[in-house]
């Protein structure tokens, strides 16, 4: 009779796993390790990377463009991945004016560009507390023209179109107002003592403006008094007061003049001996501001 034999061995009471069986428990365990593998591996990674992220990073500022659109006009804009705080900006030297950012990422502003050489200072600073600042200077054509004279700010200026009015501040006062209506401009402004900034404004028939900011150091004259002098019948005592410093003194007698140098003094007196008759005496001071007095004349006889 014929037997089957078996290939499965009963010994003991078990079964003996064949060759296909084991194989495929060994594939199962090696791709088990090469998944917990990988997963430690980019467990350990991912934790070297943040670990190197805090030591290394840097935060991130606000990025800042300007853009000439046309001859008056510069657009700013302001650009951030996290929310934008405020931006300030402000021309030259003046007082910053300041945008809030009201969580915005990104900010545009149409910024007028005064006459002349000037520049445009921008700050902007994100909720936390990173900032950036830019500088960049425009020239165009200087419309408004100021310049002191014999203490006050002569504003000239000549437009293609009717300038309807102007307006004028010293620094944050209040605008004063000027009706023009004329393509002209020449107007007088007093000046405050010290230095201050003068902005000034035109506006034309056709709604546009124009506009110059100047600083400005208000000065005054020297003043000259001429008395006799007390000790010396045949002498006369000049006496020159400025708040700011004189740099020096002119004296002619009948003609012959003299500089006296006064070294920046705010009060300085010049003793002078007048030749015997009748004598004409003309000073003029010269302060450290570079400005003149007015002419001071006496006729003395001695």
């Amino acid at each position: 009779m014929n037997q089957i034999l078996s290939t499965t061995n009963t010994s003991n009471g078990k079964k003996n796993r064949g060759p296909a069986e084991i194989s495929t428990v060994v594939k199962f365990f090696v791709i088990s390790l090469i998944i917990f593998g990988i997963f430690m591996i980019g467990t350990g990674s991912y934790a070297i990377y943040k670990n190197m992220d805090e030591k290394n990073n840097i935060p991130t500022k606000p990025t800042i463009t300007q853009e000439q659109k046309d001859e008056k006009t510069v657009v700013l804009k302001v650009t951030h991945d996290k929310a934008i705080a405020q931006i300030e900006y402000s021309w030259n030297d003046s007082e910053p004016e300041t945008i809030t950012g009201n969580g915005r990422k990104y900010i545009e502003q149409e910024i007028t560009i005064p006459g002349g050489t000037n520049t445009l200072h921008v700050k902007a600073t994100d909720v936390n507390g990173q900032e950036i600042s830019t500088n960049q200077t425009y020239e165009t054509e200087d419309i408004i023209k100021m310049e002191i004279q014999n203490g006050k700010v002569k504003v000239t200026a000549e437009l293609e179109n009717e300038i309807s009015y102007m307006t004028y501040r010293w620094d944050e006062e209040e605008e004063q107002r000027q009706d023009i209506n004329s393509t002209t401009l020449d107007y007088d402004i007093d000046i405050p003592m010290g230095e201050h900034t003068l902005t000034v404004v035109l506006v034309d028939v056709n709604n546009e403006t124009t506009t110059k900011e100047q600083k400005i150091k208000g000065v005054t004259k020297p003043t000259i008094s001429v008395t006799q002098d007390t000790e010396n019948p045949n002498a006369v005592l000049i006496s020159v007061t400025d708040a700011n410093g004189i740099e020096s003194v002119d004296v002619t007698v009948n003609g012959n003049s003299q500089t006296v140098q006064a070294e920046g003094k705010t009060e300085f007196n010049v003793k002078l001996e007048m030749p015997e008759g009748e004598n004409n005496l003309e000073i003029i001071a010269h302060n450290v501001d570079g400005v003149d007095s007015d002419p001071y004349t006496v006729r003395a006889v001695r």
